[in-house]
């Protein structure tokens, strides 16, 4: 069986009783009208609305289906789409605002640790060397005072970094020192890409040499 994955649908949006008019046919007032709109659908989620809303009339006594221009217009102009046909939409802006609140959560949680380190931390730190933009990590071993004392990294990352590359490691015989306002400065200039803290074992921050 072939299930298109996308296309146009049409959706009953409403659905009224009118009592105030009359069947054409057997004179009975028990009208019903379903008011209908079609829109664009990608794996069965509604992408949008498309084209005009279309009521249809229908007498409940004897089942004629009537065209009374006044009630047809009436009754598409009070219809209101339902949100729903606006699902893609709609999740689309949902995980734009969860990925700008989760940003903005990084942000907070990466200052927090940048005015309080701790031994053990991990800062991704981003300079411009030669007309490129290099990454390179530092493990803080000692905190003492105002000064934080890192061991460096053994290699210089091109580009963006999300990873500590399985061969490098953290040299005990260089390491950097910084004063807690240097290092404010460096995250308020970009300086610091990003703060790691309780990470486990897996992501090989403890390879220490």
């Amino acid at each position: 069986m072939f299930f298109k994955l996308h296309g146009r649908k049409t959706a009953r949006i409403k659905k009224f009783t009118e009592v105030q008019e009359h069947c054409r046919n057997c004179k009975s007032f028990d009208l019903d009208i379903k008011v209908y709109r079609d829109y664009h659908h990608f794996m069965f989620i509604p992408i949008i609305p498309v084209g005009d809303k279309v009521a249809k009339i229908y007498c409940n006594h004897c089942g004629d289906g009537l065209r009374i221009e006044t009630i047809r217009r009436q009754y598409e102009a009070s219809a209101k789409t339902p949100f729903y046909l606006y699902s893609a939409p709609i999740l689309f802006g949902l995980l734009i605002s969860l990925v700008v609140i989760a940003g903005i959560y990084k942000e907070k949680e990466t200052a927090r640790y940048v005015a309080d380190p701790k031994v053990g931390d991990i800062y991704c730190i981003y300079e411009f060397r030669n007309t490129a933009p290099t990454y390179y990590y530092a493990r803080v071993m000692q905190v003492n005072g105002d000064s934080v004392y890192a061991y460096l990294g053994n290699l210089a990352y091109l580009g963006s970094v999300d990873r500590f590359d399985d061969s490098d490691f953290f040299r005990k015989d260089e390491f950097l020192s910084f004063s807690k306002l240097e290092l404010k400065k460096m995250l308020d200039t970009a300086g610091i890409h990003s703060v790691e803290r309780g990470y486990g074992d897996e992501k090989g921050f403890n390879r220490i040499r």
